[in-house]
């Protein structure tokens, strides 16, 4: 299967979000907000959903920091894990902000 990695402009933020150095991102680096693009394996690029995705978590697993993303639309959760450049010293800042998408 093929894996898409591509740049894009965030649609919350407006940010230029290059290409991931680790894996396929879809998430903001910047405002952690995510599109919900992939169905099953990270870059498959095969969800018809195409909701907004926000962090709802976030755990240390095997020295890495994973994201849980939850969507706005459909309810779909999934874990992303973070890139070298994500600013994750906002990330708690972020989850409670988009906590009210969900109530």
């Amino acid at each position: 299967m093929k894996k898409i990695n591509e740049d894009f402009v965030c649609a919350k933020c407006g940010k230029y979000v290059p290409i991931a150095k680790i894996s396929c991102r879809n998430h903001c680096p910047y405002c952690f907000t995510s599109m919900h693009l992939d169905q099953k394996i990270p870059g498959d690029r095969k969800s018809e959903c195409k909701g907004e995705m926000f962090p709802i978590e976030y755990k240390l697993s095997n020295g890495e920091i994973k994201i849980l993303f939850k969507c706005k639309k459909c309810s779909d959760i999934h874990w992303n894990k973070s890139n070298i450049d994500d600013e994750i010293s906002c990330l708690d800042e972020y989850i409670k902000k988009y906590y009210i998408e969900f109530i």
